[in-house]
């Protein structure tokens, strides 16, 4: 199995940051879709150097773990999911880590 750590920033250039209630619409329509077997949220604050204009920017964050096959169709889910928060929320990326664990559930 693989663990994807999925790395959400709220703030959006030029606008409001992302709120609570387009966060759980995003949830609702995208990534329980998705993920239908399940996916943990958590709430973080992130810094990552913006390329355009060469300072750390600080954000609110949230971070979502989800454990899956380690296989062709999870990886797609997941790089949707990415995809998605990119292109409605005007990111330049969602950041994701993976690790492969042994897991039951």
């Amino acid at each position: 199995m693989t663990a994807f750590e999925l790395f959400f920033g709220r703030s959006v250039r030029g606008a409001a940051e992302v709120s609570d209630g387009a966060w759980d619409g995003f949830l609702a329509r995208v990534v329980t879709p998705n993920l239908p077997n399940g996916y943990t949220v958590f709430d973080g604050t992130g810094a990552w150097l913006d390329p355009a204009t060469g300072k750390t920017v600080r954000e609110r964050t949230k971070i979502l773990l989800s454990v899956l096959s380690d296989d062709p169709a999870a990886a797609a889910a997941v790089a949707r999911i990415r995809q998605a928060y990119q292109t409605e929320f005007h990111q330049i990326l969602v950041g994701m880590t993976t690790t492969p664990v042994c897991g039951a559930f």
